[in-house]
């Protein structure tokens, strides 16, 4: 069974602990929270660059202090690594609180691409970072990653919620 580094940055929010109750870690994962005590401003990136250079596990998964995953989410990741034969990333659909879902089109495109649906094999050779500005910062990391973008495996499974906790009040 693979492991998983789930990273989490966090501007102090209250809903952190559902977040990290959400990832459903197993025995041999790590949860790594950074927080930005300072409210940089950076949406997260610069302590998401941060885990990375943390995480010790197989695979990276990425959340935001104030969503959550889908009940089973660390299930649906173990099969997801499997039907892709490991060693590839790998894009879930992630759902807005309007119900909307991303991704729209299996392409790595902006607009397209959101860090809570990211599942990324822990290989820093490969690894991008997540640059400074807030745009498009999810869409550059991925077009950034060394992979093939057809090595990219698009997973139907919403796999996250986005800007709510687990009681369904909105965040943002």
């Amino acid at each position: 069974m693979a492991t998983v580094s789930f990273l989490i940055p966090t501007i102090g929010r209250t809903s952190l602990g559902a977040a990290i109750m959400s990832t459903g870690a197993r025995k041999g994962d790590e949860v790594i929270v950074v927080p930005d005590i300072e409210r940089s401003g950076g949406w997260g990136n610069a302590q998401r660059n941060e885990g990375m250079l943390r995480a010790t596990c197989d695979y990276i998964s990425f959340m935001d202090d104030d969503d959550w995953y889908v009940p089973m989410a660390r299930q649906i990741i173990e099969d997801a690594i499997q039907e892709s034969g490991g060693n590839r990333p790998i894009l879930f659909k992630m759902r807005y609180p309007n119900g909307e879902t991303l991704w729209k089109t299996k392409e790595v495109v902006p607009g397209n691409i959101g860090s809570p649906m990211i599942l990324v094999p822990n290989d820093k050779k490969m690894l991008g970072t997540f640059p400074g500005r807030r745009n498009m910062a999810d869409f550059l990391f991925v077009d950034a990653w060394k992979w093939p973008k057809g090595s990219i495996m698009w997973s139907e499974e919403v796999i996250a919620h986005l800007g709510h906790n687990n009681t369904g009040d909105t965040l943002h």
